[in-house]
């Protein structure tokens, strides 16, 4: 008879986090993906465009806003 230790895990909901770490491929795609859209739908939100877009290393300078002061309307 061979000798099996039973050890307890932490579960919520009946999901163990050694079933939890197969969903977590496809867990960061989606949240690439959704993260990719949230910025495309609020790209034109000037206050997203400021404390977010222009922070990011490689898209900051397309987002900076080089319109001159006398063509700007307000």
């Amino acid at each position: 008879m061979a000798n099996f230790k039973l050890k307890s895990q932490p579960a919520v909901m009946g999901f163990t986090p050694e079933r939890l770490a197969g969903f977590r491929g496809p867990l960061v795609m989606w949240g690439f993906g959704i993260g990719v859209t949230v910025s495309l739908f609020l790209s034109s939100v000037p206050i997203f465009k400021r404390d977010v877009l222009q922070k990011v290393p490689v898209l900051g300078d397309y987002y900076t806003d080089k319109t001159p002061d006398s063509d700007k309307p307000f």
